[in-house]
């Protein structure tokens, strides 16, 4: 069951996620951000550069981890509501 949840997971962040991020939120939260990100890094040291990338790395895992979480609730709910 895993296996199918991943994959159900996988395609709805491809085929569907973008779809909901085109708004005007979105955009105005993301505007500038990879330049904004590029001017930080210019000021680190190679030492702070590394311990940053590897503190991102561990949220965007943590992050992923709660998208599946979520993901799972809201699929869970969902299939609930149909049998109702």
């Amino acid at each position: 069951m895993e296996g199918f949840l991943h994959a159900l997971y996988e395609y709805a962040q491809e085929q569907h996620v973008p779809s909901y991020l085109e708004t005007w939120e979105y955009r105005r939260a993301t505007c500038g951000l990879e330049e904004d990100w590029a001017s930080f890094r210019s000021t680190l040291t190679a030492e702070q550069a590394r311990i940053l990338d590897a503190l991102l790395n561990r949220e965007r895992n943590a992050a992923y981890l709660e998208d599946q979480a979520v993901f799972s609730c809201g699929l869970s709910i969902g299939i609930g509501l149909g049998r109702l």
